[in-house]
């Protein structure tokens, strides 16, 4: 069994220490629903490579980015620590800590979700992604589009120009639609019926990442194209009951 001091999550938190990134959503939904007590740690974005170059972390064959939010930080009941990236090594380190109830990440129906229906919420992350800057600290904002600049060959300004939300939605719309009628096809509001999992916490963290940068209205019409979709939100808003870092995220005017 965990204790309070075993998971410490990093996260780039936003303005007024919010929370706002899908990656470290879907985690934090995991961590409460399997009841595993957690604390939060934030890190600024020019930080982060100085951060966790000291630590045992493998970084990423990737020179822009070589690590990326969240990582985990892990006291082993050994008293051992070790620090985590890698979602599939992430969600591993949480069953092992806890395995029940179980994230359900390798069913089934959470595998062809991730192959079939992954790839349909594209659209609205590349509406999403440009808008991160409106919600990050000075520094953060500055390190961002920079590397953002680096990996697109474009500015923000210049990607969110060519990224027109009314096009965007409907580019996913057919995609989100035939998701909704699949999630229809086994009773209860998850992907497996009537227990939660990983893959629920994945749809869920995207449309609160879609909320979290401002973007209320395709936050709306996205929970409008099938009532299953609205469905499993707020299904797995009520796993969130008593998370403090999370719970206001489905509650009204927030």
């Amino acid at each position: 069994m965990a204790s309070e001091s075993d998971v410490l999550v990093f996260d780039n938190l936003g303005k007024e220490g919010k929370i706002w990134s899908h990656h470290v959503l879907r985690v934090l939904f995991s961590l409460h629903y399997k009841g595993i007590p957690y604390s939060l740690k934030g890190v600024e974005y020019p930080d982060i490579i100085s951060t966790f170059a000291p630590t045992s972390l493998e970084p990423k064959d990737d020179p822009i980015e070589p690590y990326e939010i969240p990582v985990l930080k892990l006291q082993t009941s050994t008293g051992s620590v070790r620090y985590e990236m890698n979602i599939s090594k992430i969600i591993q380190a949480l069953e092992e800590l806890k395995p029940e109830p179980s994230l359900r990440f390798d069913t089934p129906r959470s595998v062809e979700y991730r192959t079939r229906f992954g790839p349909a919420f594209a659209p609205i992350l590349q509406l999403a992604v440009g808008h991160v800057p409106r919600i990050l600290s000075e520094r953060s904002t500055v390190a961002f589009c920079e590397k953002r600049k680096l990996r697109w060959g474009k500015s923000v300004e210049q990607w969110v120009e060519e990224h027109p939300i009314q096009e965007g939605l409907a580019i996913a719309e057919p995609r989100l639609r035939e998701l909704g009628d699949w999630l229809d096809a086994v009773p209860g509001p998850f992907i497996d019926g009537d227990s939660p999992g990983y893959a629920d916490f994945t749809i869920t963290s995207l449309l609160v990442f879609v909320k979290a940068v401002g973007l209320s209205d395709v936050f709306e019409a996205v929970l409008g194209f099938h009532p299953a979709i609205r469905g499993l939100y707020d299904a797995v808003g009520l796993t969130q009951r008593g998370n403090v870092w999370c719970q206001y995220l489905f509650e009204d005017g927030e």
